[in-house]
């Protein structure tokens, strides 16, 4: 059994002075060497067990001082001026949303270009942060270490600690605040533009600066405010505005509008002595305006438009190119008539001359008349050329046709007129007569009527307005080929008309269906050539002449016999009908024998041969009709063959 030491521990002895050390020879008892270091170890023992006991005394008085504030704010906390030692967080909570209500009240007065716009600080949430207070005050003294927190919790209520209030706000609602602001007041800049007004003038309309909220700036203006705890009851700020300009101003609208103006005037166009005008509302109508992207306006000319415009100049421009004329006079060939130049407009280089006119009118250049690009035509046969040879003109080939002067032939107008509009036909080097073209569309108002034509193979007395005017065609068609010219267009009737020379008859027509047939031939010698269409009557019996002038050329033309092959004989028949009288009768179709035939013509030209061209015509059988009545209404006048 071991016995504890002493808890009190003994007085420690004093050491001997240094001056009477012991014998260094000198041996301690034994029992005195084994004592010495038990006592100090029993001395420290006590102590350290002493202190333990404090300690614990102690501590236990501390930890039960801590447990009675667990979960509550430790004594001498404040936060601001508000004592909430010892508080639960609820009654603690309670005391702050009371001492700092007034934290909540106030709103943010903003002022911008459409005026004040007001934020409540409700709008945005602000008020005491009661948790971020809280947790403070109830940190306060705790360091979350045991031993330390049970020392602090006294030091806390001895020395005191104060937390510093601090405010919340929403940053969520306020952004979306600001954001409201901004659409109230951003807006986007507005272009200037040029456009044409009713009345046919040009008016602008201004540009309108953009503008748009620097959100970020005043968001950071706001939070500099709403953040302290102590600002006005009221928040004045301005709010930031940023200038967005437009991508076309005024200045730039008015400077094409001008433009615009000088271009839209009367328009001059000059020719010798010949002026057109092209009116400036005319012109203003193509024009329209265009942003390039400097944000300059330009006035664009619709170039289709310029066109249309041009139409009444390039009338008054053209002019039909006409020979010299010839006459008899005394029975010789003089000048009758000047020539005269052929033009007309060349419209796409003049197109381009008013374009050109009116860009330099754009920018400032001066005004000057345009003058067209006409494209000039000198006549083949000049009135120096008629003056030279007209003295040497002679009659170099003629040719007759015969016809009755009845239904068939409109009374001889339909022969006679055409005649009469190529009487005088001047032909030069190289030019190429055409029927049609020569004697124009066949109207009413021209005297034309209505005669016999070859319908389907049968002669209908009335069947085309102009009937007959193959009379006028194939004696054209005989003088012209006696002349030696070159013979091109030519077709035989459907069936032999026996006044026309057999093989050499050329008719013309022009159907319902578009389809046309002429007569042309092509003056190849080096002279003018002059036409005289002579027209003349005896008794009921008409005459078509045609006599073509020119200076002797040498040319002789042979005309070979007709050779007929393939002869058809025709028929003829009597049909009774009770469209007509007893006793009476009707020719409504002679008998025409079918065959087909061939004329060689060849022309020679100072004993060379320099054409030879046969002709070939296959003629129908056209078998003949004779009505005869049986009962009804008097007879008809017998109709005889030909057109």
């Amino acid at each position: 059994m071991t016995t504890a030491p002493d808890p009190t521990p003994a007085p420690e002895t004093a050491p001997a002075p240094e001056t009477a050390p012991a014998p260094a020879t000198a041996t301690a008892p034994e029992t005195a060497t084994r004592r010495g270091p038990s006592l100090r170890l029993r001395f420290v023992t006590a102590f350290v067990l002493g202190m333990a006991l404090v300690v614990a005394a102690g501590g236990g008085v501390l930890y039960a001082y801590g447990q009675q504030y667990a979960g509550r704010i430790l004594p001498g906390v404040h936060v601001g001026t508000v004592d909430v030692s010892g508080l639960a967080p609820a009654a603690a909570r309670d005391a702050l949303a009371a001492a700092y209500s007034s934290l909540t009240a106030g709103r943010i007065v903003l002022a911008g270009p459409t005026g004040e716009v007001t934020i409540g600080y409700d709008e945005i949430g602000r008020g005491p942060d009661l948790g971020g207070m809280l947790d403070s005050a109830l940190a306060a003294g705790r360091n979350g270490e045991a031993v330390a927190d049970l020392i602090g919790a006294p030091q806390t209520a001895i020395r005191g600690a104060t937390v510093e209030p601090a405010v919340t706000y929403d940053e969520t609602r306020l952004k979306a605040a600001i954001q409201a602001v901004a659409r109230t007041i951003d807006r986007d800049p507005v272009d200037a533009t040029v456009s044409a007004t009713a009345d046919g003038t040009y008016a602008v309309t201004p540009s309108v600066e953009g503008r748009v909220v620097d959100q970020a700036a005043l968001l950071a203006a706001i939070e500099a405010q709403i953040g302290q705890l102590d600002p006005p009851a009221e928040v004045h700020l301005d709010i930031p505005v940023t200038s967005k300009a437009p991508h076309s101003d005024t200045t730039a609208a008015e400077a094409a509008k001008a433009a615009a103006d000088r271009m839209a005037t009367d328009l001059v166009l000059t020719r010798d002595k010949d002026q057109w005008t092209i009116p400036g509302e005319d012109l203003r109508k193509l024009i329209s305006f265009a942003t390039g992207p400097d944000g300059t306006i330009v006035p664009v000319v619709d170039e289709a438009g310029i066109d249309p415009l041009l139409k009444p100049v390039a009338k008054g421009v053209a002019q039909k190119g006409a020979n010299a004329g010839f006459k008899l006079s005394g029975g010789k060939i003089v000048v009758g008539s000047k020539s005269r130049e052929g033009r007309k407009l060349d419209a796409a280089a003049t197109h381009t001359l008013v374009l050109d006119a009116l860009l330099a009118r754009q920018v400032g250049g001066a005004d000057q008349p345009v003058e067209p690009v006409v494209e000039a035509t000198e006549p083949t046969v000049t009135t120096a050329m008629a003056q030279d040879y007209a003295s040497k003109m002679k009659p170099i080939s003629s040719w007759t046709t015969w016809f009755p002067i009845d239904a068939p032939h409109g009374y001889g107008a339909n022969i006679w007129i055409p005649a009469k509009l190529i009487n005088g036909y001047v032909l030069g080097p190289g030019e190429k007569f055409d029927f049609w073209k020569a004697v124009g569309p066949v109207t009413t108002a021209k005297g034309f009527r209505r005669g016999g034509a070859i319908v389907n193979g049968h002669t209908e007395l009335q069947g085309a307005l102009g009937g007959g005017i193959c009379s006028c065609s194939t004696t054209l068609f005989n003088a012209a080929l006696r002349a030696g010219m070159k013979m091109q267009a030519r077709r035989n009737h459907y069936y032999y008309i026996s006044r026309y020379p057999l093989g050499l008859d050329a008719t013309v027509f022009k159907s319902d269906g578009g389809s046309t047939q002429t007569m042309s031939f092509t003056n190849d010698t080096k002279y003018p050539v002059l036409i005289r269409g002579i027209n003349t009557r005896s008794g009921s019996t008409g005459y078509v002449t045609f006599k073509i002038y020119s200076v002797p050329n040498g040319r002789k033309v042979i005309i070979s016999p007709a050779t007929v092959k393939n002869r058809r004989n025709a028929s003829d028949t009597i049909q009774h009908t009770s469209s007509l009288r007893a006793g009476t009768s009707k020719r409504v179709e002679y008998p025409v024998d079918g065959m087909d035939v061939w004329r060689t013509v060849t022309v020679k030209e100072k004993g060379k041969v320099i054409r030879k061209t046969t002709y070939y015509s296959h003629y129908s059988v056209v078998n003949g009709v004779l009505l005869v009545g049986t009962s009804g209404s008097s007879p008809s006048p017998s109709p005889t063959p030909g057109s």
